[in-house]
């Protein structure tokens, strides 16, 4: 799979980070889920209360180094699944259609015209926006098991030591840390994201070379938010309570506590509203139609 994390900060002229919310998952994903050969689409939105509020003093036992202000660069990361780069790519070609009783029919209220409304806009005409767009290379470790109804999102954001050559940290977070990660009482999912490298290659040939993401400030701007993480778990619970039994109240605890110490220069926990656009499928595709 081709999976892209699109980190967005809101237009906070216009709008609150709630108002944002609203309109990202209320409007602008009914028209964006229907990219071409999209095959899984969730976004995030950070939740209004941070961990450290909810968690109490134990949380600064549990982070290294996290990064003033992080979740003022921006409000929502999408995540979204396609087959590989090129299909990715295919995407920003327009498909505004929808089915009706005489099959696909041209949708006269598909529109991303939004954008510029929602996102932080790049300049007053508000015909582009800012974004950091990354891919990154995934491990199921546990497959995500959502009941139906609301669950606890959370992202553990987390940099190598800069002495750890990149395939030795890889191999040490998927053989030991991950593995003893999922052994936490509780949890319903785990996902491992490594950043790719290439803070590019989710934008080439999808956004215009002579576009804000490619200029030297917006290269600027995007190398300084890639250089925070190196990657991200996506783990799931029924609840806070939940997340606080299966890490810190675990017997895990010091032995995960020891093992961040040895592999991250910094690591953090955000929790996130987590709202499911497209479930996503990773089977190979069909030969027919789809959406």
């Amino acid at each position: 799979m081709f999976k892209v994390f699109a980190f967005l900060k809101r237009n906070s002229e216009l709008l609150s980070h709630d108002e944002y919310r609203a309109g990202h998952i209320g409007f602008h994903c009914c028209n964006s889920r229907r990219l071409t050969g999209i095959r899984g689409y969730i976004v995030n939105i950070w939740a209004n209360e941070g961990l450290a509020s909810k968690i109490g003093p134990d949380y600064k036992d549990i982070i290294i180094n996290e990064p003033t202000g992080f979740n003022d660069l921006w409000d929502g990361f999408p995540q979204v699944y396609f087959d590989d780069a090129a299909s990715w790519k295919k995407a920003t070609i327009i498909e505004p259609t929808r089915a009706t009783e005489n099959g696909l029919s041209i949708d006269p209220d598909w529109t991303l015209s939004d954008s510029g409304f929602l996102f932080d806009p790049v300049d007053v005409s508000l015909k582009e926006f800012k974004s950091n767009h990354l891919k990154v290379d995934e491990e199921i470790i546990i497959p995500v098991n959502r009941p139906e109804r609301k669950v606890t999102k959370i992202i553990q954001f987390f940099k190598k030591h800069d002495f750890m050559e990149k395939l030795d940290f890889q191999n040490i977070m998927l053989s030991s840390y991950a593995k003893k990660l999922s052994n936490m009482e509780g949890l319903r999912g785990l996902t491992l994201n490594f950043r790719d490298h290439d803070i590019d290659s989710a934008i080439k040939g999808f956004y215009p070379k002579t576009g804000w993401h490619f200029s030297k400030q917006g290269n600027y701007e995007r190398s300084q938010f890639a250089s925070l993480w190196d990657g991200a778990f996506e783990m799931y619970f029924d609840n806070i309570d939940a997340f606080k039994t299966g890490r810190m109240s675990s017997s895990l605890n010091e032995t995960l506590t020891a093992l961040d110490r040895k592999l991250f220069s910094s690591a953090w926990y955000v929790e996130v509203d987590e709202n499911v656009i497209i479930m996503p499928n990773r089977d190979p595709a069909p030969d027919f139609y789809y959406r």
